[in-house]
């Protein structure tokens, strides 16, 4: 028998079973979801990808279904919370039709929403050195006609065009349940967060969005600063590069 080992198969590498990568957590496939086969209650029924099929398929969103779960689940819990719903960085309407569908899906009705985006992209004086990797103009594919009349059929939804540090100050003041805030930039990620953080009800709900993503250094910065200054919320990495806010 040879010695020589060099052509001998390498031996099998044993199946982490408990992996402390997080990227490794989540095992299930969504399609026994999407085929409402789970038995879990709490886990993305049929109803849910109805209406976020509408907004990805239509690539209305950048959001991918793993984001719009997470306000799936916000929303469940919050239909009986008072407040008006916000969005700031709507872009092409997909993100804030989910929201306001998922509403009257599960809550049965209508809800008071803002919706917020300049239409033309990210603002020149938005543009700060906290944000490397973004660019004036980013995010222009889109226009204020299109999305009002894509949204229009929620007969409480209000679109509103212009830069939000210019828009915030002046707003009528008012009660929050739910805000989105996709800004992708420092600036106006601080501004929301200061200004939608006092008026966000008890247990209402402020998502910020690419907290995790190495583009968007700047919005880990603001949601740091506005943090360490404040205890009024529970934080909740929800694993989708969205930080989830939930007020005490």
């Amino acid at each position: 028998m040879s010695d020589d080992l060099s052509t001998s198969a390498p031996p099998k590498k044993e199946k982490d079973k408990n992996p402390r990568d997080p990227e490794k957590w989540i095992h299930r496939p969504m399609k026994h979801y999407r085929q409402g086969r789970d038995p879990f209650a709490f886990r993305p029924p049929p109803r849910f990808f109805e209406l976020a099929d509408h907004v990805v398929l239509s690539k209305r969103t950048l959001l991918g279904y793993d984001r719009l779960y997470v306000f799936w689940q916000a929303i469940q819990n919050l239909v009986h919370v008072p407040g008006s719903v916000a969005e700031v960085g709507t872009y092409r309407g997909g993100s804030a039709h989910f929201i306001a569908s998922a509403f009257a899906a599960l809550g049965g009705a209508d809800v008071p929403f803002h919706v917020f985006d300049t239409f033309e992209g990210h603002p020149e004086a938005a543009v700060t050195e906290r944000d490397p990797e973004q660019q004036p103009g980013f995010f222009s594919g889109t226009s204020d006609a299109d999305v009002r009349a894509y949204l229009s059929p929620f007969a409480r939804m209000v679109v509103h065009k212009g830069d939000i540090l210019e828009v915030l100050p002046g707003f009528e003041n008012q009660q929050y349940r739910l805000v989105h805030v996709d800004t992708d930039l420092y600036l106006p990620t601080k501004v929301c967060l200061e200004y939608f953080g006092p008026r966000l009800s008890s247990s209402g709900v402020l998502v910020v969005d690419d907290y995790a993503s190495f583009k968007c250094e700047g919005v880990r910065a603001a949601v740091g600063e506005f943090l360490k200054d404040t205890g009024a919320f529970q934080v909740w990495d929800m694993r989708t590069e969205q930080l989830m806010l939930v007020k005490r």
